[in-house]
């Protein structure tokens, strides 16, 4: 039963996906992108778990879609596969993982892995590639323009025309007692905003 890092989830959530969708975004990562709005996510605070306990949980959450961010997803590859038969022993999933690996290069390392390639058997749909700040032109639902809505399955082929096609990104920030999270990929502006309040929660917390 492998043990998952994770910054934070939440169970209902209507722009990192179609329809109402849990999302988890795991902690750590390999890669600093200037500009990342993870940060946070890479050497924040986290919290551990094990895949057993996240599957609970998202079939607490009555969905049959998840999102997985981070973070970068792919360096959890065995505990995230784990979560993913639990739930589907369950419930049908579709699922949508936002990574800084291009897709190419994780067949590659999936030749080697068995545990990448089990995770990638079970996705939907890959957002691929890096955060470029120079490449983001503030395209929908991807951080910039290098990065590309693969679908590894039919399910989510039909909203690449609808959902995805969409002419502006869409956030939603969520406050509580514990923290403040921003879920979605944000515009310049809705970023710039974003920060402030997080500059104000750091003032707080001092």
């Amino acid at each position: 039963m492998g043990i998952l890092r994770y910054s934070a989830r939440i169970g209902q959530c209507a722009v990192l996906g179609p329809g109402e969708r849990a999302v988890i975004w795991v902690h750590g990562c390999c890669f600093s992108c200037p500009g990342c709005i993870g940060e946070r996510y890479r050497s924040g605070p986290a919290k551990e778990t094990d895949s057993r306990e996240m599957a609970s949980w998202f079939l607490a959450q009555g969905t049959g879609e998840l999102t997985i961010s981070g973070g970068e997803p792919m360096l959890q590859a065995e505990a995230l596969s784990e979560m993913l038969e639990q739930i589907r022993k369950e419930r049908e999933c579709g699922v949508i993982v936002y990574t800084g690996f291009v897709y190419e290069t994780l067949l590659e390392k999936a030749e080697r892995d068995t545990a990448l390639k089990s995770f990638l058997n079970g996705i939907d749909l890959l957002i691929d590639g890096p955060y470029i700040r120079e490449l983001d032109e503030n395209q929908p639902y991807r951080g910039s323009g290098n990065q590309r809505l693969l679908t590894l399955s039919p399910r989510y082929e039909e909203a690449l025309e609808s959902y995805y096609a969409a002419p502006s990104r869409q956030v939603e920030i969520r406050l509580s007692t514990e923290r403040t999270i921003l879920a979605g990929v944000p515009s310049r502006e809705q970023a710039e905003i974003w920060n402030k309040i997080k500059e104000l929660g750091d003032r707080h917390d001092d």
